[in-house]
């Protein structure tokens, strides 16, 4: 296992650590003496950005070759 695919996949876990801290945070009942000053959902949709991006990332480390967007055939 090389440097950069240990660190993909540590990233990778503090990445899911966050999801799952925002879930319950967003999923607790309002206080009404307190404001939310978070936007937890928008971090929800950020964090899942930021997985999606690194699982690619992880996929391009293990196969060796990088993950190609799909292009129309007019475009080639």
């Amino acid at each position: 296992m090389t440097t950069e695919l240990a660190l993909s996949i540590g990233a990778l876990v503090a990445e899911l650590a966050l999801l799952a801290y925002f879930w319950v945070q967003s999923r607790k009942p309002p206080d009404p003496a307190r404001i939310r000053v978070f936007p937890y959902n928008v971090a929800i949709i950020v964090v899942t950005l930021l997985i999606f991006l690194t699982l690619a990332h992880i996929v391009s480390l293990v196969t060796g070759t990088q993950v190609q967007p799909r292009r129309p055939k007019g475009m080639r």
